[in-house]
This record gives structure tokens, C-alpha cells and sequence, in this order.
């Protein structure tokens, strides 16, 4: 909308007489007032607004041009990356209990007191005897020892409770290792162990000498152990010493019991640092039918993971993709899930980045496609607190990409037929444009098909119809069906570099008609062909070596450029401009006479219409001139040589120019354009504009107001 210009000249006569003029006179006067009121242009841009859709050449000559894309077809279209779900209820894989060793010693002054306490007159003799020695041993006194035979023992209670309270051994291995620190050799020592009158163990050592040591290992495996294991002594033999001695009550046998490799079904114990699952798992890409892809990089997506544990302890878990890289690290991430109480099972839930991965897919041997591998890894940290786990404790796991979309991808990407409509693209270019008939003298129309993937394909496009939904027009391209073969993309490292095909739709067929119809709709219809099997092979044409990029794909554009050479029949074109139009304290318009200024450049016939529109838009007056204002001249080549001026004359009463005056905010003019000869292609230039000036010639009554 332009600014409009408005000048009032008035010329008011004042000052005469002024000094003595009466009290009860006001002075009027008739004055004329002949001055510019609107200006106003009008270029072929104000039907084509948009700089974008208009080719000027170096002489002017103006053409439209637009591009519209009927086909997008990209690596989503091409791709969906969706993966089956990882879901696996996981038991407890191993157990393991930390090595354990616990020594107990068998005094010589306990075993004074055994033979005491027996009642047996000969083994009291000989129990204090070995008193009376160890008592004399402070004063330097050596004893001979006498043999000693059937000393029974026990049951003495081997505390465990603070390594575990009860346990269920699947397998692991008990030592037990006996030292002779007495001062002659043990002959004979049966022995054995006890845990809730189950028999651990029982075995028999023989002739251990002074200082040296025995060990026997019991297999545990299938053992059920709780917290306290008794040890008991059957048979216990000395052999006399050879040679008195010193005889020292502190000098014992040392019973040293190790458990060690030990792995439970289930304890309530305290268990040490380890890997509680171990799980290694395929995960296969989904519906790709006979497309195979060696890798991918992901642009957008998460692991979602859902964890149940019905373990008694805090798990932490790890899981990998070590197929997938970013920024030479793998894809992995570390949870925590709670303590479940007994009887319960505890849950949480984990959300993970998964964007901007490469994420191989060729399997765990390398060898395969559409397949990567995951592992996960359950561990329990060392707490120092007893809890209750078992092998039928579990992690209930759900695992799942979520939403994956791939920015590259690479493989065979198999072959496709594409169904490309039947559709309609809407087409603005001549929504702007109002004629009873413009006919273009030329008009050059293409198909561009554009491949950004990384595979061959050839396109078809079947048929190509203009609709004029106002005129209720559908005009069908002819020459069709267009077929194009395009070549594959090239990898430029970070994007796909484009082949274009380009198909002239002009030549020999209608389609300067099918613009001539000024459509507002295209519709058409086709197919293309993705991998399309060389002649005589309908397997693939590539050992895996295709690829696209987010952002590529396969396009195809319809071109157009229309040079405006024409023949118009009332073509319109439009423009607004607004009026500002001070309240003048007069007497009143008299009557007044216009004259619209039209300064014609274009080589056409044109008529000039005026809408006055108050200042909600509605219509308050119009004026409609019959006049036709005569084409400017043009030269040899069909450039206009000169403007050409035309005034078209109107009467207004003084009640119109009151209104006009008082509640006209815009004039909207209408220019209505015909070529002559009707059957003469005009060219329209970009220098073409048409000029208004609406002169006013008004007869005004002033009121001096005093």
C-alpha cells in the first residue's frame, strides 16, 4: 500500500476590513482550490509479489519462473530403523562367596584337662603329669612324655556366622590343614566336621612330626552349611618324646579349615564384589525385508530401559553396545537398581542419549546385517552386610530403542518400486493474477528429477494435469508418460552429492496451454524404481556399497518460465493507497470537478476503476470510468518508447465530496489491461508501470469560524 500525497491550495483572503468589521458579522468567502489529491503506481510486481518467482533479463524482459516439488522421498522414507525389543528375565548367574580360613587350636594344657576330666585313672595320671611339667618348666625341669592314646575331643563349635549365616554350596572345596606344634609326633588323628548333624567331612592323619603340617581337602559341592560347623576329634594318638623335654602347656595342635571356590545356589551372607549376569544378546533391525545394512549413524533416538530385580541387594548393571562408537567412545551406561525387599521385587527406569552413535551392524562375528549385539553385566558391591541372594533372584529387563532415526546409512538398500501419487502440489504463482484470457506466447516447462541417494534409479512420471479450480478447468499435459534414468549419488564424506536428471516437458507437447489455463492445482502421477536390476540380473546390483544421508533423498521439481510476451484480456492489477484528509472548518463544498492523471507505460489498452473504502474496509463510493487510456507506443523490438498521459475527467456533488471527504480512508485502483490487436502478442517489460494522480478542482464556501 502506498502513502498517498494529499495538497489542498487555499488562498484565503483575509485581513480586509478587519479593524472595523461589526461584532455581529462573520465573514464568508467562495475560494477554488486546484491541487493533486492521490498518486499512486501500479508495475506487473503487484500481481507477482514475490521477487523470488521473476527472471529479469539484461533488457528488462521479464519472465516467471517457479520451481515446485512434487516428490520428497528421504533415508526416512527409504529406512525404518526399528529394532526388536530386548526382553529377557535374567537369573542370578553365579554366586560366589569370598575364601574363607578360621584356625583353631587344640592346646597341649586342653589336652591335660581332657585326660583328667575322663575319669580314666591312667589318663587323670598322665593329664597331670603334663601339669606337674609344664610346671616345672619355669624352673629349667625336662620330662620324657608319655605315649598318649583314644583322646576323644569335641564337638567344638567353629564360629562362621560373621562370614555367613547359612549357605547352599554348588560347588567349592574344604581344607584342612593340621600342624603339630607339640613337642613329639602326632601318630594318629581322626577328625571330622559337623553342621546340623550332617557330617562335612571326617579324615584321618598319621604321623605328624613335631613342627610339620598335613592337608586334606573335602569337596563341598551340594553341602548345605549354616552358621556354626562343630569340630570333633575321634581318635587322638601322641607318641611318647624320645628324650625328656620342656614341657610348655601353650604348645598346641593347629586345625586351620579353608573354604575357598566357593559358588551358592543361595546364601544370607556377605557377599564380596562380583558379576552377577553376564548376558549377551542378539538384536535384529526389523522390517528391512531386502535391504542389509552394514552400519548406521544415528541422529535422534534412546535406549529406554525397564529393570525389575527381585535381588535382596542393590544391583548395578552396565549395559553395551560395543558396536556402537561416538567420539571413540562406546555406547554404554551404568544403573542402579535399589535393594528389593523380601518378597518384593524393586523397579526402575532409564532413559539414554542414543544420538549421533555409529553403530555397526554387522553382528558379533562381523559376518551379518541389520544385526548388532548388546551386553549386559549385573554386579554387587562389597557392602560388609549379610543379605539374602539366590540364583533364583532375577533382573526382568526391557530394553528398546526408542524412535531411532538415522542421519547415514550404508548397505545394500535393496530394490523398491515407488508409487508416486496420483496427488496434487498447489501452485500459488497465479493466485494473484485475474484475467478473462492471458495467453502466453512461449512457455518452457521441465521435470528435474534429483537423486541425493547413494543408488541408482529411474523415474517415471506417468501423467501431469493443470487444474484451474475457479474455472473449474483440468487440462492434461500430452507426451507423457517422461522416463529418466538417474545415476547414483557420490559421497562427499558428510553428504550426498546429487545427480540430476532434467526432462524438457515443452517440446512437442501443450504445455504452454497448461499454464495458459493459470492453474492453481498440478496433479499428477508416477513411479520410480530404487536399485533397478540390470538387463538379463534382478539380484543386486552392489556388494553393499549404497548409501544416503539425512537431508537427500530422491526429488523431483516441475520448472516453469514463462516469458510475459501476452495477449490479456482484461488483466487486472490493483493497488490500495491510503488518504488522509484533514476535517477543514469551512462553510462546505460547493461543488467540485476530478481529474484522474494516467500516465500510461505499459504497451496496453488500459480502464481505471476507483473503490473508496472507509476505515473497515466496506466500500463507500465508487467511480467507474468508461474511458480507455491508449497503450504507450512501442519500438520495433515491442519496448514501449514513451509514457503516454491521458486525463479522465469526473463531477462530484458537494454531498459526495462530503462523505468521500469525511469517511474515505483508501482508494483502491483497478487497472484493466487488453491487448490490441487482440490477437497480438504484447511483451511486458520490467520497467512497465502505470502512474495515477487524482487532481482535485474543488468551489469551496469558507467560514472565517470567529
Amino acid at each position: 500500500m502506498k502513502k498517498s500525497h494529499l495538497f489542498y491550495l487555499l488562498v484565503f483572503l483575509s485581513g480586509l476590513f478587519l479593524s472595523c468589521k461589526r461584532e455581529f458579522e462573520k465573514p464568508r468567502w467562495d475560494t477554488h482550490v486546484l491541487g493533486p489529491l492521490v498518486k499512486s503506481k501500479l508495475t506487473i510486481r503487484d500481481i507477482i509479489k514475490d521477487s523470488s518467482k521473476i527472471s529479469t533479463a539484461s533488457d528488462n524482459s521479464i519472465s516467471i519462473v517457479n520451481r515446485q516439488q512434487i516428490v520428497d522421498y528421504t533415508i526416512d522414507s527409504l529406512v525404518t530403523l526399528k529394532a526388536g525389543e530386548y526382553k529377557n528375565t535374567v537369573k542370578l548367574s553365579s554366586l560366589v562367596l569370598a575364601d574363607q580360613t578360621i584356625t583353631q587350636r587344640i592346646s597341649l594344657g586342653s589336652i591335660a584337662l581332657q585326660l583328667i576330666n575322663s575319669g580314666n585313672s591312667s589318663q587323670v595320671q598322665i593329664g597331670q603329669g603334663i601339669l606337674a611339667a609344664n610346671f616345672a618348666r619355669k624352673f629349667g625341669a625336662k620330662f620324657q612324655l608319655d605315649a598318649i592314646s583314644n583322646i576323644t575331643a569335641g564337638p567344638v563349635n567353629v564360629d562362621i556366622s560373621q562370614f555367613f549365616k547359612t549357605a547352599v554350596l554348588l560347588s567349592g572345596s574344604m581344607d584342612i590343614s593340621i600342624t603339630n606344634d607339640l613337642p613329639t609326633t602326632i601318630s594318629t588323628l581322626k577328625f571330622s566336621l559337623t553342621n546340623g548333624g550332617n557330617t562335612i567331612t571326617s579324615q584321618e592323619f598319621d604321623n605328624i612330626a613335631p613342627g610339620s603340617s598335613a592337608i586334606a581337602t573335602q569337596d563341598l559341592s551340594g553341602e548345605t552349611i549354616g552358621s556354626s560347623i562343630q569340630a570333633n576329634i575321634q581318635e587322638l594318638d601322641i607318641d611318647a618324646t624320645p628324650a625328656p623335654v620342656l614341657v610348655d602347656t601353650s604348645d598346641a595342635i593347629l586345625v586351620t579349615l579353608t573354604i575357598r571356590n566357593v559358588k551358592v545356589s543361595s546364601a544370607t551372607a556377605i557377599f564380596p564384589a562380583q558379576d552377577v549376569v553376564n548376558d549377551t544378546a542378539d538384536v535384529q533391525l526389523l522390517g528391512l525385508e531386502n535391504v542389509e545394512l552394514t552400519k548406521t549413524i544415528i541422529r535422534q533416538g534412546s535406549v529406554h530401559a525397564d529393570v525389575t530385580s527381585t535381588a535382596q541387594d542393590t544391583v548395578r548393571f552396565t549395559y553395551e553396545i560395543p558396536a556402537a562408537t561416538k567420539d571413540g567412545h562406546t555406547f554404554s551406561f551404568d544403573a542402579v537398581v535399589p535393594p528389593a525387599s523380601p518378597g518384593q521385587a524393586a523397579h526402575a527406569v532409564f532413559d539414554t542419549d542414543f544420538s549421533g552413535y555409529l553403530l555397526d551392524l554387522r553382528g558379533e562375528d562381523g559376518q551379518q546385517y541389520n544385526k548388532f549385539y548388546n551386553v549386559l553385566i549385573g554386579k554387587i558391591k562389597y557392602t560388609g552386610r549379610i543379605v539374602t541372594l539366590s540364583l533364583q533372584d532375577s533382573l526382568d529387563i526391557h530394553l528398546s530403542l526408542v524412535d531411532p532415526k538415522p542421519s547415514y546409512i550404508k548397505g545394500y538398500l535393496g530394490q523398491d518400486t515407488v508409487a508416486v501419487g496420483p496427488g496434487t502440489v498447489d501452485i500459488d504463482i497465479f493466485k494473484n493474477i485475474s484475467a478473462n484470457t492471458l495467453d502466453f506466447k512461449t512457455a518452457s516447462l521441465d521435470v528435474a528429477f534429483e537423486n541425493g541417494l547413494g543408488i541408482p534409479a529411474q523415474a517415471t512420471l506417468t501423467s501431469l494435469s493443470a487444474i484451474n479450480t475457479a474455472k473449474a478447468t483440468n487440462l492434461s499435459l500430452t507426451g507423457t508418460p517422461i522416463v529418466a534414468s538417474i545415476g547414483a549419488a557420490t559421497d562427499g564424506g558428510s553428504a550426498a552429492i546429487a545427480t540430476t536428471s532434467v526432462r524438457d516437458l515443452s517440446s512437442g507437447t501443450n504445455a504452454t496451454d497448461l499454464l495458459n489455463t493459470l492453474p492453481n492445482k498440478l496433479a499428477y502421477s508416477g513411479v520410480f524404481y530404487l536399485n533397478p536390476a540390470p538387463a538379463g540380473n534382478p539380484g543386486p546390483s552392489n556388494p553393499h556399497t549404497d548409501f544416503a544421508y539425512s537431508g537427500g533423498g530422491f526429488k523431483t521439481y516441475l520448472d516453469l518460465k514463462i516469458p510475459l510476451s501476452v495477449i490479456a484480456d482484461n488483466l487486472v492489477l490493483k493497488d490500495t493507497s491510503s488518504i488522509d484528509v484533514p476535517t477543514l472548518q469551512t462553510g462546505g463544498f460547493q461543488n467540485g470537478k476530478f481529474n484522474l492523471l494516467v500516465t500510461n507505460g505499459f504497451p496496453l489498452d488500459v480502464k481505471v476503476d476507483m473503490r473508496f473504502l472507509d476505515k473497515n474496509g466496506i466500500q463507500i463510493d465508487s467511480i467507474i470510468t468508461s474511458n480507455t487510456i491508449l497503450a504507450a507506443p512501442v519500438d520495433a523490438n515491442g519496448k514501449v518508447t514513451q509514457a503516454v498521459t491521458t486525463a479522465v475527467p469526473f463531477q462530484l456533488n458537494s454531498a459526495d465530496i462530503t462523505t468521500l471527504i469525511n469517511n474515505a480512508t483508501h482508494v483502491v485502483f483497478t487497472a484493466r489491461f487488453d491487448s490490441k490487436p487482440s490477437n497480438t502478442y504484447i511483451n511486458i517489460y520490467s520497467d512497465n508501470e502505470i502512474d495515477f494522480k487524482l487532481i482535485g478542482d474543488m468551489n469551496i464556501q469558507v467560514n472565517s469560524g470567529q
